[in-house]
């Protein structure tokens, strides 16, 4: 059986507005990717992204954002107890790291023995005082515009001596691919609401 689409057609009156609804959209999504991005992030949204660093087994979850100079991404949401040392402190410069790997390729990344990995940035583990064992990297796109990562991750202190924590499978990154795509999404829903006054 054929897919069945479900069209609308344009109102007339709209395609005028078209480049200046776009244009808007993304430069209030580029502002977004600043200091107050947890202030446009849904509370659904927030609550998905939670609920996936727990169902594929992290520690803990981080969105990274652009920043303006497109020079570093930038941690603007992390589900950490350390959240408060990493967001909007770090920034992770776009030729290191394997966060800047998947924004600059724009694809996913499945890491685990992350810390035997030479292309690893070891300065947010000697910050926090952590070993990063396991690595998943998403890239996010919202405001019709690659904009960041997503990345979850599995943790242990870095003078541990206990094994490390079981890696991510391929199925733990199918996953976080569509909860990032999903949360991608709301953004960009939020996103024409503000541009559009439609907030109720």
């Amino acid at each position: 059986m054929p897919e069945r689409r479900f069209n609308v057609l344009p109102e007339e009156g709209f395609a005028a507005l078209r480049p200046l609804v776009i244009a808007r959209i993304r430069d209030t999504a580029k502002r977004a990717c600043g200091e107050l991005f947890e202030a446009l992030l849904p509370g659904n949204a927030r609550r998905l992204l939670t609920e996936c660093f727990v169902r594929i087994g992290a520690h803990e979850g981080t969105v990274w954002l652009i920043d303006d100079a497109r020079e570093a991404l930038v941690p603007r949401f992390n589900s950490g107890p350390k959240a408060q040392d990493l967001v909007g402190v770090f920034r992770q410069p776009l030729d290191r790291g394997i966060i800047s790997l998947a924004f600059v390729s724009e694809q996913s990344i499945c890491e685990n023995d992350v810390y035997r990995n030479d292309r690893q940035d070891r300065t947010v583990d000697e910050k926090l005082d952590q070993l990063t064992c396991a690595m998943l990297a998403v890239p996010i796109a919202f405001g019709r515009e690659l904009r960041g990562v997503v990345s979850a991750v599995k943790l242990k202190a870095r003078d541990s001596k206990t094994p490390d924590p079981v890696g991510f499978s391929s199925g733990d990154l199918r996953f976080a691919e569509l909860v990032t795509s999903i949360i991608g999404c709301l953004l960009d829903a939020k996103l024409v609401e503000l541009c559009l006054a439609l907030e109720e």
